[in-house]
């Protein structure tokens, strides 16, 4: 009984001695309230001005000349969503380059031409002192049978009187008439036959003239040309020249790409003299892979309109537009997955440069092997606001135009759904309205100059340190 009362004793000596405590450390804890009005610590801003609204932009009249700012009102448009495919100039296969080849063997005596020079059908390009003994066999029978028909043609003229005397009998006349007939024939094949080998038709007509065989033959670029009188300071051309392949026009040139001889080198039958190109006409070979086929496919269906970029100057890219898909191939490469699509591009002459002895080198704006990029249409998007990709400005996860309100410029936050090198869509969500004016270009020094304004963006808070 007696240890039960010192329990109970100890442990109302321990409640009052807990309850003391609480009250004490709520004592030592206690602070006092501030009034609602007065500056909190809390608060490094507190106490002084910030000026105007933080996204209001004021420039004077010399910045926007230095800028070159441009204000326009914002309108709704239509807009074609594109995807940009790599691209690449290429020659047209079996039309933009032509080969010319020795058609019998001889010794190169002398070279007409320098590469890179332009030239045009009908201009010589080598002399050729043929060498092999079927091209002078073939024309010593021409000259035998110009010789024997020579020979008939005189002999019918002394019969021709007698037959018609009666003192021959006629069929002497017409055996000679039959000889010269079959010689006319033989005369017509072996002139064939020496334009096979090489020779021009001016260079035969000059063997049956002068009876004498060609010692020299001139290889001329392909192309007929007619030459008219000109000033004397044209230079003249040949009156002729080998037959053109189909589809060379008269009106064709050529650059020299390489020269595969010089003088006194001795050339067989098939060997290569000198490459000429033909580039006037050029393809744009855009380089797809299989997912892009039915986008490429719609493009050549209903010919949609594509541009190109080229791969110029920095300051200002090369831009043509309006081309077409001609067709794509049914090829894939396994390497890298691509297919390829062409489309036609007529070239353009960026400069003549002359140079010694009435050379001309000609310098092309399109190259093979030059880099471009196309804009494939896609989709065409109507009434959407669309601005040029410099009057927006991307800051992290948000986008910004400038609008212009009173003389100042307010930075307006904005949606981009799409957007390109040359242009943005935005979404059409209350923050634009049809008719505001925004800066067109300069959008990012705008941004610049803005936090400059607000003080370095955040740096400092105009003018005070914290």
């Amino acid at each position: 009984m007696r240890t039960r009362i010192v329990s109970v004793v100890v442990l109302v000596v321990i409640a009052l001695v807990g309850i003391g405590y609480r009250q004490g450390w709520h004592t030592r804890l206690a602070v006092p309230i501030q009034p609602a009005d007065a500056a909190s610590p809390a608060d490094p801003h507190a106490g002084h001005d910030h000026g105007p609204g933080t996204d209001a932009l004021i420039l004077s009249d010399q910045a926007r000349k230095n800028l070159g700012l441009e204000v326009g009102p914002v309108r709704f448009s239509d807009y074609w969503r594109t995807v940009t495919i790599p691209a690449v100039v290429t020659e047209q296969p079996g039309h933009s380059e032509r080969r010319i080849s020795s058609s019998l063997q001889g010794i190169i005596t002398r070279v007409y031409i320098r590469p890179g020079q332009t030239v045009y059908p009908g201009d010589p390009l080598f002399d050729l002192q043929p060498m092999g003994e079927v091209l002078l066999s073939a024309q010593s029978n021409l000259l035998k049978t110009l010789q024997e028909l020579d020979v008939v043609e005189r002999e019918i003229q002394r019969l021709q009187p007698l037959a018609d005397q009666g003192t021959i009998p006629t069929t002497r006349l017409l055996e000679k008439q039959y000889e010269k007939q079959r010689l006319d024939g033989l005369r017509q094949v072996q002139t064939q036959e020496l334009l096979v080998r090489g020779l021009t038709r001016d260079q035969v007509e000059q063997i049956v003239a002068s009876k004498v065989l060609v010692r020299q033959l001139t290889i001329f670029v392909p192309g007929i040309v007619h030459v008219e009188p000109s000033a004397e300071s044209a230079p003249a051309r040949p009156k002729s020249a080998p037959a053109p392949a189909e589809g060379v026009k008269e009106d064709t040139l050529y650059s020299v790409e390489a020269i595969g001889v010089f003088p006194g080198k001795l050339v067989q039958p098939g060997d290569e003299l000198c490459d000429l190109a033909h580039h006037t006409e050029l393809y744009l070979a855009g380089l797809a892979f299989q997912r892009d086929a039915e986008l490429v496919g719609q493009v050549i269906e209903h010919q949609r309109p594509v541009r190109a970029e080229f791969e110029a100057t920095a300051a200002q890219p090369l831009v043509r537009e309006g081309l077409h898909v001609r067709y794509a191939d049914n090829v894939i490469d396994p390497t890298s997955g691509t297919f390829r699509f062409f489309l036609p591009i007529t070239n353009e002459v960026a400069r003549d440069i002359p140079g010694p002895g009435d050379v001309t080198y000609r310098s092309w704006r399109f190259k093979p092997g030059q880099r471009a990029r196309l804009e494939i249409p896609v989709e065409l998007w109507t009434g959407r606001i669309v601005l040029p990709s410099e009057a927006v400005v991307q800051e992290g996860a948000e986008a910004y135009v400038f609008r212009e309100a009173g003389g100042e410029f307010d930075r307006v936050p904005v949606t981009v759904i799409h957007a390109n090198s040359r242009a943005v869509v935005l979404a059409n969500d209350g923050q634009l309205f049809i008719g505001d004016r925004i800066a067109m270009n300069q959008a990012y020094q705008l941004n610049l100059a803005l936090k400059k304004q607000q003080g370095g963006g955040g740096a400092g808070h105009h003018g005070h340190e914290h």
